[in-house]
């Protein structure tokens, strides 16, 4: 049984980069049955950029309305019993949709992923980004998804999954994918893995996803919801997460959003820090991570990087070894 696929992809001021991606998909070994375009308020609209020949349906918004919005409204217009969300700066290997129907006709399982090669400045910075090889099993799916920030044009996914799960959240400006990926996981969907990188994601500094502060408050906000949505058995893995992601804002400057995932993490868990070296790991637990954060930092500040580095190569332990 042949199985429909329709393509769904959001546009911000792409331009060329939207004709590219189209362009891979009109070198399919196998035609998709649909195209679908999302133009989010852009300054210039994808019309121009469609290439000759190519039938799309585009559908516009007048005010910035964010790829959340967008991925639910293609979803609303959507055919096919399968649906593939992308960015339109991404494009696709020429076996892509070849190699997802044969998947689907063999397998009719809910989603299917696939790996992702990055590129920047034209260049290959990295292969199988994903890492979905870790998801040996049914049940490493929901922590695989906590744990990891798993891409939109990874998966394929049978609409009427999507859809039972509300398809993405809104309320999220950024960190929407994240958010998208955990639910769907925990919606207990059959899946299957492709481990060969079938798509290809660009890595631009223009992109929404290089606002550090949007996206990583975005995933804490994520993690809130979350909360309440999936079994407690999930919420250290939670914990962790909120953890990280603290971490993460703290290190960016972002100190008084790094102390709200810091009290997520507490209340979920408390977390671990197995993320963190030993000491660190003593400090967080004994005095909390906004001061193992500092103590780190302060450690960094005072310790030249050549001396860290040569204590590491001594193997020592560094300031940075056991603080973090």
């Amino acid at each position: 049984m042949i199985r429909s696929l329709s393509i769904l992809i959001t546009y911000h001021n792409e331009k060329e980069l939207l004709t590219e991606c189209l362009r891979s998909l009109m070198g399919q070994l196998d035609p998709c049955d649909e195209i679908l375009i999302y133009d989010d308020a852009s300054e210039f609209p994808p019309q121009k950029y469609i290439p000759r020949g190519m039938f799309a349906r585009v559908f516009r918004e007048e005010k910035n309305r964010g790829p959340a919005f967008g991925r639910n409204l293609l979803l609303s217009k959507a055919r096919g019993e399968y649906i593939h969300f992308h960015d339109s700066d991404d494009w696709f290997a020429d076996s892509w949709a070849r190699r997802i129907r044969r998947l689907l006709i063999a397998s009719p399982c809910d989603a299917i992923f696939t790996e992702v090669n990055s590129y920047r400045n034209g260049k290959q910075e990295g292969t199988d980004v994903v890492g979905i090889k870790a998801i040996d099993s049914a049940e490493k799916l929901l922590p695989f998804c906590i744990n990891h920030f798993m891409l939109v044009p990874t998966g394929t996914y049978r609409r009427e999954v999507v859809e039972k799960i509300g398809g993405y959240r809104e309320a999220l400006w950024q960190s929407e994918d994240f958010d998208f990926h955990v639910r769907l996981a925990n919606s207990g969907i059959k899946f299957e893995l492709i481990l060969e990188p079938l798509v290809s994601i660009r890595l631009r500094a223009e992109s929404r996803s290089q606002n550090r502060e949007e996206a990583l408050s975005d995933a804490v906000n994520s993690l809130r919801f979350l909360a309440d949505e999936i079994p407690s058995q999930y919420h250290l893995t939670l914990a962790q997460k909120a953890s990280k992601l603290g971490s993460d804002l703290f290190q960016n400057g972002f100190r008084r959003k790094a102390r709200e995932a810091f009290r997520l993490a507490k209340r979920l868990g408390p977390a671990t820090f197995e993320h963190k070296p030993p000491f660190y790991q003593k400090i967080a637990t004994r005095w909390g991570q906004e001061i193992a954060e500092w103590v780190a930092l302060l450690y960094r500040v005072i310790i030249p990087e050549s001396l860290r580095k040569g204590a590491q190569k001594q193997h020592l332990p560094s300031a940075e070894t056991r603080v973090g």
